[in-house]
């Protein structure tokens, strides 16, 4: 604030800079009118006042002097806090004054401007005087930018301090490396030549784009290359990363942004994620190939853009190409197994980076303390990446111990907070409530800056909480929670989990086919680079949804395929129960592992309505009371949402939600001639003596075969197989034999 008040002052004829402690030597009113004659507006339109924290009460009172007896002076003051200004009825606070990225690329699309908003945004700071300066150009070649830039200082730095505008920021011990006392910062400051910017881990001095221009200008250093690399090394020293891979870039050193990279790990991308990737797109791709770590970061810059997911993939597999090729010390090595974990889940190849998430892991695990301190800032999300690979590739036992080895390692928020959701989503998936709890509680009494808790980190927590709320029948806070992340559906690959959970949401609530044209619109967006475990869990979607929406015949299109989760062959099963093929339901149900709760207690509802559809009622009974015993133990409910009212009646289970209305008139019953033989049997009312003798078959035999024929049209009387076989047509086809 101080910095942009004094650059706006300094350019304007008007305007006069006061400090505090000289407030009391400024004039209530113009000595050269009476005391008691009229006010008569001064040269002085606007005063600014610099560290207004600091002003005395009578001080205060002059202000207030001030604004009475000049009612058209206008006065700007510098405060750290709105608690230091007395109360005033039409005082205005503004917090910020610099452009943010949107108020850049407005003002260039206001000026017809074809420069690009985010490398004008970056060069200038967000300075409006630099912004205006800047889209005046037809190219932003860097000479020409710093002398435009150099023409709208106010003054640059003296010779002394020149060496000041050598980094591209500074710390107090950059400024120490270059033989200047840490004090001259402070300085700088209250001269309005640059601010402080709160980093992740060490803040850092910026010097205004202008000021730095003019200097660099007015003081060109020939040892700039030096001085650069004496600031990187300090940078690196304290940890200060932002400040270390911005040098890097400036000196085009693969070597410094590589050990930059690895020393900030996850959070430099995340909190700088627009100037990073700016920047690394402007190193060739042919140099990253010994330098797959800078590659790497690329591919996860370009990943989190959607438009960008074909260039991502393609550094992913030069940083791979790179591990392979250099790999060597043992951080290398569980690098690389990691690389090619994320690899192969975030483009759905191999088996979706399972084997190597399980290396990557093993690994990670032999890593010595040196090792360890060398990758500070990366072994955390290694453990991370992996267990979000095993997470989708069924692995819950491994995935659960890599998400615990990720937060027991980081004191980074995110990955703390993505690890908690990561436990707290298999179990809450897998339908363990209860198991779920304890780190849904964890990680919500724990404060998180905002930006992390409706982040890409956060998600898994709030997949997690959407499923526990539904199964309890909360749906607002179920909605609430999806919503907190939902700005991400179009980037996250945790998508598919979202999007399964939104449905069953608008299943719960009734909305059948605009959620099913939804969710294929979401799905038509984001293509299938996924997974194949996160494809088929949207193929279950898709075939659940347009159940719902009234169409067995096309939801039958689910099919089993090898290595298929559990919940894909109970769905499976489910449209082939909607489909009149009972036998074939129940041999799915047949193979379906029972390791989860969720998993055993649908296999345990569907079997009971197969067997009671197909008239088994001695059958389904005690399927039915294990299916209750097993909804009651875990609080589980969803199982019961695809039923119709009469399939739910069997439960005797408080179900809150719209039954489902499914027409199987037009499903096509196939019979075997003796099936048929039977049903027109039915039709002239013949008892089953009479049709055994003229069948020439034991009673026993056309008891069994007219059992066979209920199962398979869904009946349990004559009269309705009757009904069910003459809407079907079954007895005009035979009348054509």
């Amino acid at each position: 604030m101080t910095t942009t008040l004094r650059q706006w002052s300094a350019t304007q004829s008007g305007a006069l800079w006061i400090s505090p402690g000289r407030v009391l030597a400024f004039p209530a009113f113009d000595q050269r009118q009476a005391a008691d004659g009229p006010i008569e507006q001064t040269s002085e339109a606007v005063i600014v006042i610099d560290d207004a924290d600091d002003l005395t009460p009578e001080e205060w009172d002059r202000i207030d002097e001030i604004r009475r007896l000049r009612p058209l002076t206008r006065i700007r003051l510098a405060v750290h806090s709105r608690f230091a200004v007395p109360f005033v009825d039409d005082v205005e606070f503004v917090h910020d004054l610099l452009f943010s990225f949107d108020e850049t690329s407005q003002f260039l699309a206001s000026r017809n401007s074809a420069l690009d908003a985010r490398a004008v945004h970056l060069v200038s700071g967000g300075l409006p005087a630099a912004v205006k300066a800047i889209a005046g150009l037809k190219t932003l070649r860097p000479a020409l930018v710093e002398q435009v830039l150099a023409h709208q200082a106010h003054a640059a730095l003296p010779q002394s301090q020149s060496v000041l505008a050598m980094p591209e920021m500074l710390t107090d011990r950059v400024v120490e490396s270059l033989g200047e006392q840490p004090h001259v910062l402070e300085w700088a400051e209250r001269q309005g030549f640059g601010w402080w910017v709160a980093d992740s881990n060490y803040p850092l001095f910026l010097l205004t784009a202008t000021v730095r221009a003019a200097t660099r200008l007015a003081h060109p250093k020939p040892t700039e290359s030096e001085l650069r690399e004496l600031a990187a090394e300090a940078f690196i020293q304290q940890g200060a990363w932002l400040g270390a891979i911005a040098e890097g870039f400036a000196l085009h050193s693969l070597p410094i942004i590589d050990a930059a990279l690895k020393g900030g790990g996850m959070p430099l991308l995340v909190d700088h994620g627009p100037f990073l990737l700016h920047h690394l797109s402007r190193i060739r791709v042919h140099e990253l190939r010994r330098w797959p770590v800078i590659a790497l970061a690329h591919a996860l810059l370009l990943n989190a853009q959607h438009e960008h997911r074909l260039r991502a993939a393609e550094m992913l597999g030069v940083a791979m190409i790179g591990l392979r090729s250099k790999a060597s010390t043992p951080l290398e090595c569980a690098l690389s197994a990691v690389i090619e974990s994320v690899l192969q889940r975030l483009l759905g190849i191999g088996d979706g980076g399972v084997q190597a998430g399980l290396r990557g892991v093993a690994l990670t695990n032999e890593l010595s303390s040196e090792d360890q301190l060398q990758g500070e800032g990366l072994i955390g999300d290694l453990y991370l990446h992996c267990a979000i690979s095993l997470l989708y590739g069924g692995k819950t036992e491994p995935a659960i111990h890599a998400f615990e080895m990720a937060r027991s390692v980081s004191q980074r928020p995110g990955i703390i907070l993505n690890s908690y959701g990561g436990v707290a989503a298999v179990h809450a998936l897998a339908g363990d409530l209860e198991a779920a709890a304890p780190w849904i509680d964890s990680a919500s009494a724990r404060a998180w800056p905002s930006t992390v808790f409706a982040g890409y980190n956060s998600c898994l927590l709030h997949i997690a909480r959407a499923k526990v709320f539904i199964e309890q029948n909360e749906l607002d806070q179920a909605e609430a929670a999806l919503d907190t992340v939902w700005h991400m559906i179009e980037t996250t690959e945790h998508w598919p989990l979202l999007a399964s959970l939104r449905a069953t949401l608008d299943l719960c609530r009734g909305r059948f086919t605009e959620a099913l044209e939804s969710f294929r619109g979401l799905r038509k967006r984001r293509g299938s680079r996924m997974p194949r475990s996160q494809v088929r869990l949207l193929d279950l979607t898709e075939s659940s949804l347009t159940l719902a929406a009234g169409d067995p015949a096309r939801a039958s299109s689910l099919r089993p395929q090898q290595g298929d989760h559990a919940s894909i062959l109970v769905g499976v099963a489910r449209a082939q129960m909607y489909q009149g093929q009972f036998d074939d339901a129940l041999h799915t149900l047949s193979a379906v592992p029972q390791d989860e709760p969720e998993v055993r207690l649908s296999s345990a509802v569907l079997e009971a309505v197969v067997l009671y559809r197909r008239g088994d009622d001695e059958a389904a009974q005690p399927v039915v009371r294990r299916a209750r015993g097993i909804s009651e133990a875990y609080g589980l409910t969803t199982a019961f949402l695809l039923l119709t009212a009469e399939d739910r009646a069997l439960f005797d289970v408080e179900i809150p939600w719209l039954a489902l209305q499914v027409d199987t008139s037009g499903v096509v019953v196939k019979l075997t001639e003796r099936e048929r033989v039977v049903l027109r049997s039915l039709t002239d009312g013949s008892s089953v003596e009479e049709i055994a003798r003229r069948l020439h078959v034991s009673p026993n035999t056309v008891k069994s075969q007219r059992r066979s024929l209920y199962r398979k049209l869904g009946v349990r009387s004559r009269d309705e197989a009757i009904t069910r076989a003459v809407s079907q047509g079954l007895l005009r086809d035979d009348a054509h034999r």
